[in-house]
C-alpha cells in the first residue's frame, strides 16, 4: 500500500507510549448529513476519517474551526504542553482585512474578536537619539476612515487572546481553561506529528512521536518553521533556513501605577497633547544607534514590545516560533540592557522593569525556497510557517497568511469530504476529490506571490536594523510624512494576495455542492457526561486501489 516513507525524529522525546486516542465525553462522528452512509451515501464507511492537523497555532485552529462549521471531524496534535497554548510573550498581529472577514463573517467570531483585538488610537514615532518624528492620530480620524473592513477599526491582536477565542469557539476548552473534546474533534497536547506515509487509497497514515500510527482523510501541517512534515515532504531537496543577520527581543510588561515607566509614558502622551497613555510606540534606528523598537498596549496597563537589532551569530533552534525562542535569564537581560542607548529612555525602562520570565530572545530567519506545499499524492498540505512563506515578523504578513492558509485548505477539504450531492446525481453535482482540493490549494500563483513578498519583507526587516545613514534617513522621512489613512492603505494593499487567494478558492468550488453549515449540536452517541468513547484510529478500515477506483474522483 505504501508509495514511500518519510518519518522525522524528535529530540528530547519524553512522551510515553499511548495506544488509544480517547475522546472523553464525546466522540468524533461525521456530520448528520452523512449519518448511516459514509461519503456520498456509500454504506461501507460508517464515518469519514478525521482530518489530522499538526499544530494548534492560529493556522491549525482556524482550519479546525472551519472544518467544524461544516461537520468535518478532525484531530489536532500539538507538541507543546496545553498550558503553553495561550502563553505568548510580546507577540501580536496587525490583522488584515481578509483575516478579519474570515474570523467575523465566515467563522462567526465578530463579538469574540472584540476581546482579542484592540484598535490603534495613537502611535508615537521617534528615533533612538530621542528625536520626535511624528504622531499618528487614528482616534482623531472619522469613524469610517478608521475601518479596514465592515465596522472593524485598524487594530492589533495579541496571539494569546486570539488563541483563546479560537479554542473557545471550537469548544476545546472549558470554563476553567482546561482542554476538553468537542462534538467534531479533539486536541491532544504533548504529542508531535513526526512524519507520514504516502499511502495508496483514501487515507494518509501519520506517525506520532509516541510510536503510535493514526490514519486520517488528510493531513494539514501547521507545525511551524521547523515542521517535521515539511522535512518528510522535501527529504531530497535543499530547504535550509536563511539567517537574516538579526535577533529579536520580546517582552510583555505590566505598567505599575507610580512607576518610572508610567511617568515616562504619561510624559510622552502629554507632550503630544494626548490624554492617558494608550499610545503605541515606534522608535526608529539611527546611524549612531541602529535598531528598531515597537510597543503596544494590549490591555489596560499591559504592553507587549519587541526590539530588533543586528546580530552576527545565529542558532536555528532559537528561531521564531509561535511561543517564542529562548526565555531569558538574568545575565541575558543585562546583556540587553547594556546594548540599549541611553538616549532611548522608554526602551531602557521597558527592559529593566520586565521580569525575565516575560522576555525572550530569538534569532530571525526566513525561507525563500519555492518548493511545493502539497505532497504529490494530494493528501498532505503545509500551512503558515511550515509552508514556503516564512516571513520576517516585523510586517505581520506571515501570521495573516497562515490564518488564510488554514481557512482555504479547510474549506477545500470540507467541500470534498462533506459536500452534499443534490437531487441530480450526475458527476457535475458530486463533491470534488480530496486530492483535487489540496493540489489546487498549492497554486503556482500563490507560491510565486509568497516568494516575492518574503523577499520584500526581508528587505524591510534589513532596513529596520541598518546603520546606513541613508537608510536611516529614508525610514525616518517615510514615517515623518506617514498619515493614519496611508498606513491603513498600506496594510490593505499588502493583503490583496490573501483576498485573491480566498476569491480564487470560492470560484473553484462554485461548481460543486457546498457543504451545509452545522447550526446545532448533533445528538452524538457517547456525548453524555457519564459516557466515554474510545476509537483506535490505527485500526480504521482502509481501502486498496480496487476499492477506491470508481469513487476517488468524486470526493472520498
Amino acid at each position: 500500500e505504501e508509495q514511500g516513507v518519510g518519518v522525522g525524529t524528535r529530540k528530547n522525546n519524553n512522551i510515553t507510549g499511548i495506544t488509544m486516542v480517547k475522546f472523553k465525553g464525546s466522540s468524533i462522528v461525521p456530520s448528520p448529513l452523512c449519518q448511516g452512509g459514509g461519503y456520498g451515501g456509500n454504506d461501507y464507511s460508517p464515518q469519514p476519517l478525521p482530518v489530522i492537523i499538526a499544530g494548534a497555532g492560529p493556522s491549525g485552529l482556524v482550519a479546525a474551526l472551519t472544518l467544524q462549521k461544516y461537520g468535518t471531524p478532525f484531530v489536532i496534535y500539538e507538541q507543546s504542553a496545553s498550558e503553553k497554548l495561550c502563553s505568548d510573550i510580546g507577540r501580536g498581529i496587525d490583522l488584515s482585512p481578509s483575516v478579519i472577514n474570515i474570523l467575523e463573517k465566515e467563522l462567526g467570531l465578530s463579538h469574540k474578536l472584540d476581546a482579542a483585538m484592540k484598535p490603534y488610537e495613537y502611535i508615537d514615532v521617534s528615533n533612538m537619539d530621542g528625536k520626535h518624528i511624528n504622531m499618528l492620530r487614528f482616534k482623531d480620524m472619522g469613524e469610517r476612515k478608521r475601518h479596514i473592513t465592515g465596522k472593524r477599526n485598524f487594530g492589533f491582536a495579541t496571539r494569546s487572546k486570539l488563541q483563546y477565542i479560537l479554542l473557545e469557539a471550537l469548544g476545546l476548552i472549558d470554563r476553567d481553561g482546561l482542554i476538553k473534546d468537542s462534538p467534531y474533534g479533539t486536541l491532544r497536547c504533548g504529542i508531535a506529528v513526526t512524519g507520514y506515509k504516502k499511502m495508496f487509497g483514501n487515507f494518509v497514515q501519520v506517525q506520532l512521536d509516541n510510536s503510535m500510527k493514526v490514519k486520517g482523510s488528510a493531513l494539514l501541517a501547521g507545525d511551524g518553521v521547523h515542521s517535521y512534515i515539511r522535512q518528510c515532504m522535501h527529504t531530497t531537496q535543499r530547504d535550509a533556513l536563511n539567517f537574516t543577520g538579526q535577533e529579536a527581543w520580546w517582552g510583555t510588561t505590566t505598567v505599575r501605577p507610580g512607576s518610572a515607566l508610567e511617568q515616562e509614558l504619561l510624559h510622552i502622551a502629554a507632550s503630544r497633547k494626548v490624554q492617558g497613555y494608550n499610545v503605541g510606540l515606534v522608535v526608529l534606528g539611527t546611524k549612531k544607534n541602529p535598531g528598531s523598537f515597537y510597543a503596544n498596549e494590549v490591555s489596560r496597563n499591559v504592553y507587549t514590545w519587541s526590539y530588533f537589532v543586528k546580530s552576527k551569530r545565529s542558532n536555528a533552534d532559537d528561531d521564531l516560533i509561535r511561543r517564542g525562542g529562548k526565555v531569558l535569564d538574568e545575565a541575558e537581560k543585562q546583556e540587553l540592557i547594556a546594548m540599549i542607548p541611553s538616549s532611548c529612555k522608554v526602551l531602557q525602562l521597558f527592559s529593566e522593569l520586565t521580569p525575565t520570565s516575560d522576555m525572550n530572545r530569538s534569532f530571525v530567519f526566513d525561507r525563500t525556497s519555492d518548493l511545493p506545499n502539497v505532497d504529490g499524492r494530494g493528501r498532505v498540505a503545509l500551512l503558515g510557517d511550515a509552508a514556503a512563506h516564512y516571513y520576517h515578523p516585523l510586517r505581520s504578513e506571515g501570521s495573516n497568511k497562515a490564518i488564510v492558509d488554514g481557512y482555504v485548505a479547510a474549506m477545500r477539504l470540507a467541500s470534498a469530504i462533506m459536500g452534499k450531492s443534490k437531487s441530480d446525481s450526475s458527476k457535475s453535482k458530486r463533491s470534488p476529490s480530496i486530492e483535487w482540493a489540496l493540489i489546487g490549494f498549492d497554486s503556482d500563483k500563490r507560491r510565486k506571490g509568497n516568494t516575492a513578498q518574503v523577499k520584500k519583507a526581508c528587505k524591510y526587516g534589513q532596513g529596520a536594523t541598518s546603520n546606513s545613514g541613508y537608510t536611516c534617513w529614508a525610514r525616518q522621512t517615510h514615517f515623518k510624512f506617514m498619515t493614519p489613512s496611508k498606513m491603513i492603505r498600506e496594510l490593505c494593499t499588502s493583503d490583496k494576495s490573501n483576498t485573491r487567494f480566498v476569491s480564487d478558492m470560492m470560484k473553484e468550488l462554485k461548481p460543486y455542492p457546498k457543504p451545509a453549515r452545522i447550526t446545532a449540536r448533533p445528538d452524538i452517541p457517547g456525548s453524555s457526561a457519564n459516557e466515554s468513547v474510545e476509537m483506535d484510529l490505527s485500526k480504521t478500515k482502509s481501502f486498496n486501489e480496487e476499492d477506491v477506483g470508481c469513487n476517488i474522483c468524486f470526493g472520498l
